[in-house]
């Protein structure tokens, strides 16, 4: 086979060189973004949170502790053994109870509100880390065969069919591509140290299945109808509709803790009786009396933040619908610059050159650049790739839940 047969084999497979991870298959980016939330260090500390909450207000509901008083007065013997038990009554541990309800209800809809987000979080940086391995892999085949072309010019040079010009002109353009690949090997490197802080300790960072070519995703559906599902699905709302259920309840409970809370005491009384000693019963009641502090100053406090949370409601609301919007616009903007980058091909230029080259008609740099150009547009379709999945992930987190798989 001749030099210039030679050339033409090797042009006609960089077209076939497609970034694959088929063989190094260990995790898809889902189960990877599943694992973050389930057994991420991060997760823990947001769930471990909300449970501090339920125990808080779990704490709220016990009952006093009784005390024991012991009493001796030494001018003619007396002593007493008492015991006091506070009792709360008037429905307060009721309120309590309701209020405490509530309160855990907000914490975990406050839990979800994060974990929610760090599920955004983590989708991002496999989405990146996806992206950079194409990036790596695509840049590595590239090498590969412009080192496989430096060999075919080498023996073209000693065959004297070739000048060194173009075998020298070749190098050149591998050390750039070895630089390139050192860049894309350091973000594929600086995209694995942020996964790695998401993952559970000490589990290394796997391999992430991404596909190998991702089609346009469908068209969300419109605004009015993402809205309608926002409101359902976002948990910011839900955590404040019930901290306005918990505000209403703790202003009760506030009215009914200041209500007469009777502590009932009694026990023993000893004393001298002339030459005997007697021994009898001592019961009481004390009440605390509500004259000064009603109640109504922490009442008016628990209206005035549920007056306080339905402005925030509404301002979130407000920024949830445009959080939609433009995350839905630049979503199909993005998908149609995928579509369109996707219905060309740079492996038909690259064809077209090598037929040039093998009949004489371009040169090695012509070669080249056409090389080049087909790289830079697989590179190109990788970062559009990533911009579409981007813009999806920001589409899901504004709506509360997914859309895509």
């Amino acid at each position: 086979m001749s030099t210039r047969s030679q050339v033409w084999t090797w042009i006609a497979s960089v077209g076939l060189v497609v970034p694959s991870f088929a063989a190094a298959q260990d995790r898809t980016e889902r189960d990877v973004v599943e694992l973050i939330v389930r057994e991420g260090p991060q997760a823990a500390a947001i769930r471990a949170e909300a449970e501090v909450v339920r125990r808080e207000q779990q704490v709220r509901l016990a009952y006093p502790n009784p005390s024991f008083t012991y009493s001796r007065e030494s001018a003619g013997f007396t002593e007493f053994y008492q015991a006091e038990q506070t009792l709360p009554i008037f429905g307060v541990r009721h309120a309590l109870s309701r209020a405490g309800v509530a309160a855990t209800a907000a914490a975990e809809a406050e839990r979800d509100v994060r974990l929610w987000a760090l599920r955004s979080e983590a989708a991002t940086a496999v989405a990146r880390l996806v992206a950079e391995q194409k990036r790596l892999e695509s840049t590595r085949a590239q090498f590969a065969e412009v080192e496989r072309l430096i060999e075919i010019l080498r023996t073209r040079e000693r065959e004297g069919e070739g000048s060194r010009f173009d075998r020298v002109r070749a190098e050149h353009e591998l050390r750039d591509i070895r630089q390139a690949e050192t860049v894309a090997a350091v973000g594929l490197a600086e995209s694995r140290a942020v996964l790695a802080g998401m993952l559970p300790r000490d589990m290394p960072v796997p391999t992430i299945v991404g596909p190998s070519a991702s089609p346009p995703s469908p068209a969300a559906p419109a605004i009015d109808s993402l809205m309608a599902r926002a409101t359902a699905a976002r948990a910011e709302l839900r955590a404040l509709q019930q901290l306005g259920e918990r505000a209403t309840l703790e202003g009760e409970a506030a009215r009914r803790a200041r209500l007469p809370s009777p502590t009932v005491f009694g026990g023993v009384k000893r004393a001298d009786d002339g030459s005997r000693r007697e021994t009898g019963g001592v019961f009481g009641l004390n009440l605390s009396l509500p004259l000064f502090d009603t109640g109504g100053r922490e009442s008016a406090r628990w209206e005035a933040e549920h007056t306080r949370l339905g402005a925030e409601r509404t301002a979130i609301e407000s920024r949830v619908r445009s959080e939609i919007a433009s995350a839905s616009e630049v979503m199909a903007l993005r998908q149609t610059a995928l579509a369109r980058e996707q219905e060309g091909t740079a492996d038909e230029l690259v064809q077209i050159a090598a037929v040039a080259y093998r009949e004489g008609e371009l040169g090695i740099l012509e070669l080249l650049d056409a090389v080049r150009t087909a790289s830079r547009a697989r590179i190109r379709t990788i970062d559009l790739q990533l911009d579409a999945r981007l813009a999806q992930i920001a589409l899901e987190r504004a709506l509360g839940e997914t859309l895509w798989p």
